[in-house]
């Protein structure tokens, strides 16, 4: 079976794509939501808590995931949402400032991730894998895609130039200060020819939504033989080239003020140290890092440079275990994470604010460390990686179908 497949997608109606779509569910604040269904009832926000809407459901567990695919139908039912008739590869491109990302979204081979086609960097949570397979199982709908890359094809950066270029987009709108264009290709020749570019992809990597894949493996394994579109599941495939791979930043708190007096010195005996002063600076190469104390930056010098050593192990095994006893860092309220794209600056009000007494800014991962690790079957720390460009719910749906007993 293909690893990369296209599929019969639902979209929202071409007149009704910025009524519908919306940003991941966490992103907003209850209040948000609420305001936000009132206004806006085409919201795909109703599908994903439905219990939010007004006079929705107060129910909760299996009766409110029943109750977000009985949403999903209703939206289908009234035309809001309409199911494309053949097999299709949607290309979706995202515009932010002078950053361009483009991919195509279509179903990966669940089995994959067994067989070492699909490749993963970040540990999962079993509890996690299964609450969202339970998930799964009732709202039978994936809505916002596992972002996939993969190592640059000339051949798939051309098709998708070409595709772009003279076709007409299905949808092209602005939300959040982001521009989003969407294209169907559903043409049975174009769709063969994008097809035979696909087949000589042999990997994917995870770069963002590894609990959704595991979880959707799960399911698969579960239901795959009752419910065969279960086998798969839905991605964006976006070359490594169209990526923005961001450092993620650390902060620390709630350390003992005699420690946090005397922490420059007891950096000294570990990496050369350096006064900034109070202009921040980042990082300008691997295992440099910058730190942010009582009001001032300092440059931390780890080097010589390792290829295969990440700066996130270096702190923790340099810095945050020996010195502030902080080895765990999923669980370990001490310590704190913010993405790069918040930019330098953020750390630094997260100190002045009082929320956190010390920051660390590190040189980003780099792609081919990203793809060493991945193919080596290394995990990286919690909180290693923020890929850009993030995704809009509801824009393109994998309806998996699966029907209740």
């Amino acid at each position: 079976m293909s690893l990369i497949r296209p599929f019969n997608g639902v979209v929202p109606r071409k007149d009704a794509v910025e009524k519908v779509v919306s940003r991941p569910f966490d992103t907003y604040t209850a209040a948000e939501v609420k305001t936000e269904l009132v206004e806006n009832p085409s919201s795909f926000l109703r599908v994903i808590r439905p219990d939010y809407a007004p006079g929705g459901p107060q129910v909760k567990g299996n009766e409110l995931l029943s109750a977000s695919r009985s949403t999903f139908h209703e939206l289908l039912e009234s035309g809001t949402l309409e199911r494309n008739g053949v097999p299709s590869f949607y290309i979706y491109r995202q515009i932010q400032g002078r950053f361009s990302h483009t991919g195509i979204v279509a179903t990966v081979e669940a089995a994959a991730y067994r067989d070492g086609r699909i490749k993963i960097h970040e540990q999962t949570l079993e509890a996690k894998e299964a609450k969202l397979k339970d998930y799964l199982k009732v709202v039978a709908i994936n809505a916002e895609p596992v972002m996939f890359t993969f190592k640059s094809n000339t051949e798939f950066d051309k098709l998708i130039q070409e595709f772009t270029l003279f076709a007409e987009p299905y949808a092209n709108f602005e939300q959040d200060g982001k521009r989003h264009i969407l294209w169907k290709v559903s043409n049975v020749d174009d769709v063969l020819r994008l097809q035979d570019v696909c087949d000589s992809i042999d990997k994917l990597y995870v770069a963002d939504g590894h609990h959704r894949s595991a979880s959707s493996v799960l399911l698969a394994e579960e239901l795959g033989e009752k419910f065969p579109l279960t086998k798969r599941f839905m991605g964006i495939l976006i070359p490594d080239h169209d990526l923005r791979l961001l450092e993620f930043n650390r902060l620390v708190k709630g350390l003992p003020h005699e420690l946090i007096a005397k922490l420059p010195s007891l950096l000294e005996q570990i990496c050369t140290v350096k006064l900034i002063g109070k202009i921040a600076r980042a990082p300008r190469a691997k295992q440099c890092m910058s730190m942010y104390l009582g009001g001032n930056w300092f440059a931390l010098d780890f080097g010589p440079a390792q290829s295969d050593l990440l700066d996130a192990n270096l702190l923790t095994e340099k810095v945050l275990a020996p010195l502030f006893g902080i080895e765990d860092l999923r669980n370990d309220q001490r310590i704190g994470f913010l993405s790069g794209l918040k930019g330098i600056k953020a750390l630094q009000q997260e100190v002045d604010n009082g929320a956190y007494q010390v920051a660390f800014a590190l040189f980003p991962v780099q792609m081919e460390q990203f793809f060493s690790f991945s193919d080596e079957m290394r995990i990286m720390p919690p909180k290693t990686t923020w890929f850009e460009p993030k995704l809009l719910n509801g824009l393109v749906i994998y309806d998996l179908e699966i029907k209740s007993e």
